[in-house]
């Protein structure tokens, strides 16, 4: 009967438990909600010692990983072969001028680290929101994570969902270019006033132009990739054992940062902010 599925999933979660030398009262707020695939999939996040940090530590992140355990996992690709993608992308631009401005070019790592960071978390899902009851801010508070999230939601709340974060996206990237952009015009100028002779701006991009650009690109661009690509995570995560999902979800995430590059190409030409004669210059390398 019904209490026999019960007994035997507390059976199962108590394996688990056993089996990560975890004891229940330890389990983080909301853990206890978990059927066994999931806490199997949360304790394998939480086993890693600076993930657990974190979600001891930090509310928001322990809500992030209990929706999405392989979150801090999504996050560190992104970190390190999406962004290493990126910079290895400026590091060609800038040549052998490379040592000479190590300044633009942590610019553009911090900046890009930032943008990272933003698209991750505004996609994951979270546990434990309170919701409002009224205005914008209840309308907001149903639509899905992402437009491919699961649940029962309807086309009019999943393509809400796409506006409203490639919205936030748009924001991020414009914010993100302009005061990336901004910062490299500061630094020229320092550069300027140190070794007049040896500083040169013709690379540097029109603040401003470049900043739309950047805002537009992540809206047209970065978010339906990125939406896409956490609808088939979802998926992955779900119907393969972990180790498999994960280097789906690494394949995946290199594929789309090589596509991100390209199509940034594409993008700043059709919109003028390149020609086609141009390489990719400052500011360019940000593969999202």
């Amino acid at each position: 009967g019904g209490d026999d599925g019960e007994e035997g999933e507390g059976g199962d979660i108590a394996a688990l438990l056993k089996q990560y030398g975890v004891v229940a009262s330890q389990l983080p707020k909301g853990a206890e909600k978990l059927d066994p695939k999931a806490l199997q999939r949360f304790l394998d996040a939480y086993a890693n010692k600076l993930n657990r940090w974190l979600i001891d530590s930090w509310p928001a992140w322990r809500d992030k990983v209990l929706a999405d355990p392989e979150f801090g996992y999504k996050l560190f690709v992104e970190e390190t072969v999406g962004l290493g993608l990126a910079m290895s992308g400026t590091v060609a631009a800038r040549g052998k001028d490379l040592l000479k401005e190590l300044d633009f070019f942590f610019t553009d790592c911090a900046v890009g680290a930032v943008i990272n960071f933003v698209i991750i978390w505004l996609l994951a899902p979270s546990v434990g929101k309170a919701a409002a009851t009224t205005g914008i801010a209840a309308t907001i508070g149903k639509l899905p994570a992402f437009a491919l999230a699961e649940g029962k939601y309807s086309v009019a709340q999943r393509v809400g969902a796409g506006v409203y974060k490639g919205s936030l996206f748009s924001a991020c990237g414009f914010l993100g270019s302009l005061g990336g952009t901004t910062l490299a015009y500061l630094l020229f100028q320092a550069r300027k006033l140190i070794n007049p002779e040896g500083s040169q701006a013709s690379a540097l991009p029109n603040v401003l132009a470049n900043s739309l650009g950047w805002g537009s690109f992540m809206f047209v661009s970065t978010n339906p990739r990125y939406q896409l690509i956490n609808g088939i995570e979802q998926v992955m995560y779900k119907a393969l054992p972990t180790g498999v999902g994960k280097a789906g979800s690494l394949a995946l995430r290199t594929g789309n940062n090589m596509v991100g590059g390209a199509t940034w190409v594409l993008w700043a030409r059709f919109i003028g902010l390149q020609k086609k004669t141009e390489g990719t210059g400052k500011g360019k390398g940000k593969k999202k």
